[in-house]
């Protein structure tokens, strides 16, 4: 959970006489909508980062893993007495919890004012025209098959920040049956090609020189528009007209990772060498039972093309262990899969249950103690394989671009395959690209020298 306070001259010395105050849950795709808030409602507020100060607190929640419904609860319950105290604040819960529970909100918690899903954020400057008119309880979770993203500048980075996370698409087609995007974010929606290189233009006039190109299945970008660019055609567009900066993105469906968008990492000088792949499990059976659309041979033949195409490449993934169903033999083909494809980083977690998918109707639950257990040996078996990951870098020099400070005043920097890397030196530093020589590693990031 996160306040977004954004330490830049341009918003906080603007004139305005309300003041804001965001809380966001959740991933990258939520931090990225709440600058989105911040940026429509700049002309009439300015960020704060008290909670007490503010004249608008809105709460963005993300509803991917279990009891965020809960944490919400727990928040608004502290919040509401700032709204008893001081009566014209105004208090308003966006994304994906907004989504799901919608105006069951009001009922628990009649203090807030307003209820927004992912596509109906884009609605809050006219709802507050509304709530000053006198109207109360208004909401605004309708997901539309129609529905357009809409173009708002760039998001301001924090001041001296160089990296940046750019929206190209939201929403999800696939259904996978452990999850609850389809339904708290609608379909699959992508922006225009032209509206994502004109916000990209404005960030690399910020000084931002690391884009990080976000969406919940970007692979799939294009569909519904009328331009013909697909995903690799937009990573060749942003590599023509940004030749200077870094580029990435998150997240990448393995069933749609099609040998021309592996080309890419061969052929653009602009893409990273990173690929973040969830695999979720190593079992076909439970693939399948996820609603996955590929099978383990599949998945492993996709990252035998990329290590060929980028010998190089960094691939990173996220797994789920005790799905309904998941056997000891499922989960061993889970732990083999770990051994073969020797991820630099796996991000796993425990099946979390999610009200209105199809998993959650699933009877041959796994009891929790198994799943803890399971947890536990395949973090203990992965931390073993990404040090020795991180260990091919020691003894080798990489260019790395600084990104500020980091743990006890050293520098943070990021290697193209997205490693942290620690280091001595001053501020003036950040924003640079510099040679390092990597002296250790660690079991999720790199310690190193600057080559002068």
């Amino acid at each position: 959970m996160k306040s977004l306070v954004r330490e830049n001259d341009q918003v906080l010395t603007t004139s305005a006489p309300k003041r804001l105050h965001i809380i966001t849950f959740g991933c990258q795709m939520n931090e990225y909508d709440s600058q989105r808030i911040a940026q429509m409602l700049m002309a009439s507020h300015c960020l704060t980062p008290q909670a007490e100060d503010a004249d608008l607190i809105i709460v963005n929640t993300c509803s991917i893993r279990e009891k965020a419904e809960h944490k919400l609860y727990s928040l608004l319950g502290r919040l509401k007495r700032l709204k008893r105290s001081n009566p014209a604040l105004k208090l308003g819960v966006a994304g994906c919890v907004a989504q799901q529970v919608g105006k069951k909100l009001f009922a628990k918690v009649p203090e807030l004012d307003f209820v927004v899903g992912p596509q109906g954020l884009y609605t809050i400057p006219q709802i507050l025209e509304r709530l000053d008119k006198g109207q109360k309880h208004i909401s605004d979770t309708e997901l539309t098959k129609d529905f357009t993203i809409p173009y708002i500048d760039a998001p301001l980075p924090k001041k001296g920040d160089v990296r940046a996370y750019v929206t190209i698409m939201q929403g999800c087609d696939n259904f996978c049956t452990y999850c609850i995007v389809p339904y708290v974010r609608g379909r699959e929606v992508s922006r225009p090609s032209d509206d994502i290189l004109r916000e990209i233009g404005q960030l690399v006039a910020q000084g931002v020189k690391d884009v990080t190109l976000l969406g919940q299945n970007v692979n799939s970008y294009g569909k519904g528009l009328d331009e013909g660019v697909d995903f690799p055609g937009l990573l060749k567009k942003i590599d023509a007209n940004f030749p200077q900066i870094r580029l990435r993105f998150t997240t990448s469906h393995p069933k749609d990772l099609s040998d021309e968008l592996i080309g890419c990492f061969g052929n653009l000088g602009t893409l990273c060498e990173h690929l973040h792949l969830p695999v979720q499990s190593g079992s076909n059976r439970v693939l399948k039972r996820m609603n996955r659309h590929y099978t383990r041979e599949q998945f492993l033949e996709k990252v035998q093309k990329l290590r060929q195409v980028c010998p190089d490449i960094t691939i990173t993934t996220d797994l789920i262990v005790g799905f309904p169903g998941e056997t000891e033999e499922d989960y061993q083909e889970t732990l083999s899969l770990l051994e073969q494809v020797r991820f630099d980083q796996a991000f796993a977690f425990k099946y979390s249950e999610r009200p209105g998918t199809a998993a959650a109707r699933f009877k041959d639950k796994v009891p929790e103690e198994v799943k803890s257990k399971r947890l536990t040996k395949l973090l203990e078996i992965q931390n073993q394989i990404g040090l020795e990951q991180y260990g091919r870098f020691q003894g080798k020099v990489c260019e790395v671009l600084v990104e500020g400070c980091g743990q006890g005043g050293k520098l943070s920097a990021r290697t193209r395959g997205n490693h942290v890397v620690n280091m001595e030196g001053g501020s003036d530093l950040v924003g640079r690209l510099m040679n390092v020589y990597i002296e250790r590693a660690c079991h999720h990031s790199l310690v190193g020298t600057i080559v002068h």
